[in-house]
């Protein structure tokens, strides 16, 4: 089982790749597959208050549990003015 993973900014300079499949087992949240990002990718930086977080298009929580196939992004804030 795995999940898509999509980078964006300065996740994808960091990551060297627009989308990343990542192994996943049966019950595993959002949470699990940002550890397992932070152990592959060391200089990757994502906090839960600098992002937000979607599954399938559709904002989500670090507690939601994962279903193969999902789409999970870690969307960084944009600013303007």
């Amino acid at each position: 089982m795995s999940v898509a993973v999509q980078f964006y900014g300065v996740q994808k300079a960091l990551t060297k790749t627009h989308e990343l499949r990542v192994p996943i087992q049966k019950g595993r949240k959002v949470r699990d597959v940002l550890n397992y990002l932070s152990e592959c990718y060391p200089d990757l930086v994502i906090r839960e208050d600098d992002v937000v977080i979607t599954v399938n298009n559709r904002i989500s929580s670090m507690d939601r549990t994962l279903k193969p196939d999902d789409r999970v992004s870690f969307l960084p804030h944009i600013g303007g003015g």
